[in-house]
């Protein structure tokens, strides 16, 4: 038998002794998402328009900004405008620095940075977990911009909607119209 030959015995060995393993298949049923802490609860958002998540970055504060816009930084080279997601819906800022990340969304090709307290990781959650909203305490300040629930372990995960977030009216008064100073003449 030549190499040829003895090569395509090797695969036909190989054929004949391969054993099945089961394929995980994203089905149209199945939602995956980045999870994040804010506020207590549980947030999902799209993984989709999630780019990356960043450990706390050197911020750039900007005077006269809102107290929940953060300043910006430097990404490889581009700004980024972040914003602590808790402060912004709630007015209440998130305090944690240590587990706080910078999930960098990206919208039709614009990228935002939102501080969230915590991300949990990506989550797979599938149609029966869907939840309505109206059974869920203490998210009037996040309905505005959530798109839905999902449940698990008794636990609510808020469906985040980032398009009513970036489009919202509030999320373009960056700028506080409160000085500090008196400008001179």
């Amino acid at each position: 038998m030549g190499p040829f030959e003895t090569l395509l015995d090797i695969e036909q060995n190989c054929k004949a002794n391969t054993v099945k393993i089961p394929r995980q298949i994203v089905t149209e049923k199945d939602w995956l998402g980045i999870a994040f802490k804010a506020s207590g609860f549980n947030f999902v958002c799209p993984m989709a328009i999630v780019t990356e998540v960043l450990r706390w970055p050197s911020v750039t504060e900007l005077p006269s900004a809102a107290h929940w816009f953060k300043g910006t930084a430097n990404l490889r080279g581009h700004i980024l405008p972040v914003t602590d997601f808790q402060g912004f819906i709630t007015n209440k800022p998130h305090r944690s620095r240590s587990l706080s990340r910078v999930l960098v969304i990206t919208l039709s090709g614009v990228s935002y940075g939102f501080a969230v307290e915590q991300v949990i990781g990506i989550e797979r959650f599938f149609s029966e977990e869907k939840k309505p909203l109206d059974g869920i305490d203490h998210i009037e300040d996040y309905l505005p911009y959530v798109e839905g629930a999902f449940e698990r372990n008794e636990k609510p995960w808020l469906i985040l909607n980032m398009h009513a977030v970036i489009e919202s009216t509030e999320f373009y008064h960056i700028v506080s119209f409160k000085r500090d100073y008196e400008p001179g003449i």
